[in-house]
């Protein structure tokens, strides 16, 4: 059976805590034969590929990637094009979903099929702090949670070599209809290592996005902040 949803879960070096993001996709509210978990290890010189692989001995749906190290992105692209489901989302090692969000989110691209990508609320968390983030529009989201219809994306996902792809193809596709539901279904945890907390390369990576789409620059001033 052809699944009807792909959890992409991109992971690195991350031993210790990939198995809570891994389990917050198993243990979803949804059929087990109608998902899939494509765990993508990109080059871990730690025990990530052994955890991962522990985790797919005891579930089918769960089938795992191993590749040299090519960088957050091209791990998403790796494992979108052997994912098989009709929508895809993302799940990064070190973030996790609450129970509801494939089966919640899917309902609405089932329901209209004239919505190409579905987001929600969410939690993000900081040194033990969590706060709730409801986007006022689709650049204040992120990658993680962010469901899209595999037929609307084609082929091409993410442009390597960009730190924020995940805007990248919403500025490339703003004929698309997105929907937002006003439900937190997964938990962002921010840390000071992570890149999106370096100042540095966030500016860098905003102006990536404005020499690609210098045509959108009132959508790329809508990207939400990054700073802590």
């Amino acid at each position: 059976m052809i699944p009807k949803v792909s959890i992409i879960i991109r992971a690195y070096n991350s031993e210790k805590i990939v198995g809570r993001a891994i389990e917050s996709a198993i243990y979803q509210d949804f059929p087990k034969n109608k998902f899939e978990i494509i765990a993508v290890n990109d080059g871990s010189r730690d025990g990530t590929l052994d955890v991962v692989r522990s985790y797919a001995d005891k579930h089918k749906n769960i089938r795992v990637v191993d590749e040299k190290n090519q960088g957050a992105v091209a791990a998403a692209n790796n494992g979108f094009a052997v994912s098989k489901g009709k929508y895809i989302v993302f799940l990064d090692y070190d973030d996790y979903f609450l129970p509801t969000l494939i089966g919640d989110l899917s309902k609405i691209l089932d329901a209209d099929k004239s919505i190409d990508f579905v987001y929600s609320d969410y939690y993000e968390e900081f040194e033990g702090k969590k706060i709730l983030v409801s986007p006022k529009n689709i650049f204040e989201t992120i990658a993680g949670g962010m469901m899209f219809r595999r037929f609307s994306v084609g082929e091409r996902l993410w442009t390597e070599g960009l730190l924020f792809p995940e805007y990248d193809i919403l500025l490339r596709h703003t004929d698309w209809k997105g929907y937002h539901y006003s439900k937190a279904l997964f938990t962002y945890c921010r840390s000071k290592e992570s890149l999106s907390s370096v100042d540095s390369k966030v500016k860098n990576g905003i102006e990536q996005l404005k020499k690609l789409h210098p045509d959108k620059i009132l959508e790329i001033e809508k990207i939400r902040t990054y700073a802590l």
